[in-house]
C-alpha cells in the first residue's frame, strides 16, 4: 500500500501560479495529489517520482455541462483529477512542466479564466470591502456610540484587515496586468487602466490611514483661571496633568460635560494612591472632592476619543 501524507498549504487568491509550480514539484519528487480538503490541506499519495505539470481552471459553472468540460480538457492531454472551491485541477505527465505547458490552446482563454477568478473570486471581495469593512471601520474610528476602548481596537483590527485585502487587490492587478500586457502587447489604453486601478488603491489606503490618524491625534486646550482648571476638547486622545498646591479642607468641583468617548480622571498627591479615580463608565457628571491635607495633587486626564468638556472649580 502507497504512502499518504497530507500538508497544509495556503495560496490566495493571485497566487494559483504558485499552487502549479507546488504540486508539480511534490509530483517530481514523489508524491501524487489525490485532494484537497477545506481550508487548505493537500492530500498526497507516494508515487515513483516523474516530471509532470498541474494547472487550474477556475470555471464554478462546470458542473452543468460536465462532461463535455472534462473531455475538452482531455481531447488536448489533460487528465481532470477534482474541483476545489471553483477550481478544476488537471494533471499531464512527462516533460510539459519543463517546457511551461499552459492548459490553453490560447492567449484569449487564458485571459478568459481569469476574467472568471476575478468575477468569482475578487469581485465578491471588493463588495464585501467596500459595503462591510469601510462602513465598520469609519463608524469605530470616528467614535460613532461612544468611542470606546473597544471601538478603537475594533477600528485598529479592520485597518489591518484592510491593508491586507488592498494589498490583495494591488497584487491581483499586477497579475492581471501582466496577462493583459501579454497577449494585448500593442493595445492602447492597457497601462492607463491599470494605473488608474492603482490610483484608485493609493488613495483608498491614504484615505483609511489618515482618518485612522486623524482620530487618534488630539486636540484640545488645557488653562487655568482664577478658581478653575477647564479641560477642553474636541477629541483627547492623550494624557493631559497639573499640578496643584492645594490646603488641607479645599474642596474640588468637578463638572463633565461629555459629548462622545471615554474620560479617565485622577486626582493624586506626589506617588500616592490617588484620592479619586473614575471614569465615565460610572456617569460622573458632576462631584465634589474634599482635600485631606495640604500637598502637591496631580490632576490627570486621560482621553480615549473623548469629546467635551471638563472643569475643576477649587473652592478654599
Amino acid at each position: 500500500m502507497a504512502d499518504k501524507k497530507t500538508v497544509f498549504k495556503f495560496f490566495t487568491v493571485p497566487q494559483y501560479r504558485k499552487e502549479e509550480e507546488y504540486l508539480s514539484e511534490m509530483h517530481e519528487k514523489g508524491w501524487r495529489l489525490t485532494g484537497i480538503t477545506f481550508p487548505g490541506f493537500y492530500h498526497f499519495e507516494e508515487c515513483t517520482p516523474a516530471h509532470g505539470t498541474y494547472r487550474l481552471d477556475y470555471n464554478p459553472d462546470s458542473t452543468k455541462n460536465h462532461e463535455e468540460y472534462v473531455q475538452l480538457f482531455d481531447d488536448c492531454g489533460w487528465k481532470y483529477l477534482f474541483d476545489f472551491v471553483g477550481y478544476s485541477y488537471f494533471f499531464k505527465e512527462g516533460d510539459s512542466y519543463a517546457d511551461n505547458e499552459e492548459i490553453f490552446c490560447d492567449d484569449e482563454s487564458r485571459l478568459e479564466m481569469m476574467k472568471r477568478v476575478f468575477k468569482g473570486r475578487v469581485l465578491p471581495l471588493i463588495i464585501i470591502f467596500g459595503c462591510t469593512f469601510v462602513p465598520q471601520f469609519l463608524m469605530n474610528s470616528i467614535g460613532y456610540g461612544g468611542g470606546s476602548i473597544a471601538q478603537q481596537v475594533l477600528a485598529s483590527t479592520m485597518l489591518g484587515l484592510a491593508a491586507v485585502y488592498l494589498l490583495l487587490f494591488a497584487s491581483f492587478s499586477i497579475q492581471f496586468y501582466q496577462y493583459e500586457k501579454m497577449i494585448h502587447p500593442d493595445e492602447k489604453g492597457v497601462l492607463k487602466k491599470y494605473v488608474g486601478i492603482f490610483g484608485l488603491i493609493v488613495a483608498m489606503a491614504v484615505f483609511l490611514f489618515g482618518v485612522y490618524i486623524y482620530n487618534n491625534q488630539s486636540d484640545y486646550q488645557a488653562f487655568t483661571t482664577d478658581n478653575e482648571y477647564i479641560v477642553d476638547a474636541e477629541r483627547l486622545n492623550c494624557t493631559v496633568k497639573k499640578d496643584f498646591d492645594l490646603k488641607e479642607g479645599a474642596v474640588i468641583k468637578v463638572n463633565h460635560e461629555s459629548e462622545h468617548g471615554e474620560l479617565y480622571i485622577s486626582v493624586a498627591e506626589d506617588d500616592t494612591e490617588p484620592i479619586f479615580y473614575g471614569n465615565t463608565y460610572g456617569m460622573f457628571e458632576s462631584f465634589s472632592l474634599t482635600i485631606p491635607h495640604d500637598g502637591r495633587y496631580t490632576i490627570t486626564c486621560s482621553g480615549k476619543n473623548m469629546g467635551g468638556t471638563v472643569t475643576f472649580e477649587f473652592v478654599q
